[in-house]
């Protein structure tokens, strides 16, 4: 019979071999310990198609977010937001306008574009959207806003990018962030900290044999 120690110890361990596994399969292989991490690790190892959402820009144009799919020259860093944010938004919109200004000074723009994505469709409206990029200077073609056509596609585009929504009660909305890269294949293969825009056009750039952004 086997003794009581041993028992417990045995037990222990089939508990710890357990967690182990769980953590494992949580963290992507032990190569993330936050949500976000794991999400940048996934990304890297299974880029992600982008799907046929419709979607409304800033002039009230229709176009798919498949658009932004195909094999081509440019790549997209992405930002999802809602306009009416005073927090966490205000940095994503700021990384955007110092992306645009470092690509304008770099002579990027045929290599490199910006998108920016509402998730507050009822709200942001192609007219307010057409108002941020008018008081943030975005540069149509370069730096373009646009929301989805029907909220019911919304979940749809926040799951693509692993972004969680959670409304305050108050009118507002508490979540996640990140930048995004689509890159050369058409796929959403990077995910970057939303205050570091700079890290991110250099890590671009580096793989592109380009140096670092000045």
């Amino acid at each position: 019979m086997v003794s009581s120690p041993v028992r417990s110890a045995l037990a222990l361990a089939v508990v710890l071999v357990l967690g182990l596994a769980a953590f494992a399969a949580a963290t992507a292989g032990f190569a993330a310990v936050t949500a976000d991490g794991v999400r940048r690790v996934q990304l890297e190892r299974q880029p992600r198609a982008l799907p046929p959402l419709a979607l409304v820009g800033a002039d009230g144009g229709d176009f798919s977010l498949q658009a932004y799919g195909s094999a081509q020259a440019q790549v997209t860093f992405v930002t999802l937001v809602y306009l009416q944010c005073r927090s966490i938004c205000r940095t994503s919109l700021s990384g955007q306008a110092w992306m645009q200004h470092a690509i304008q000074s770099r002579g990027l723009e045929s290599r490199v574009r910006l998108l920016t994505l509402s998730f507050d469709p009822i709200h942001d409206t192609p007219g307010v959207m057409a108002e941020h990029a008018r008081r943030l200077g975005a540069e149509p073609g370069l730096w373009e806003f646009a929301t989805v056509q029907a909220p019911e596609d919304l979940d749809a585009m926040l799951a693509l990018f692993d972004i969680i929504v959670l409304p305050d009660g108050l009118g507002d909305y508490t979540h996640n962030a990140a930048l995004f890269l689509i890159d050369e294949t058409g796929r959403l293969s990077k995910a970057y900290d939303i205050d570091r825009p700079d890290l991110a056009l250099a890590d671009y750039l580096s793989r592109n044999h380009d140096g670092a952004p000045g």
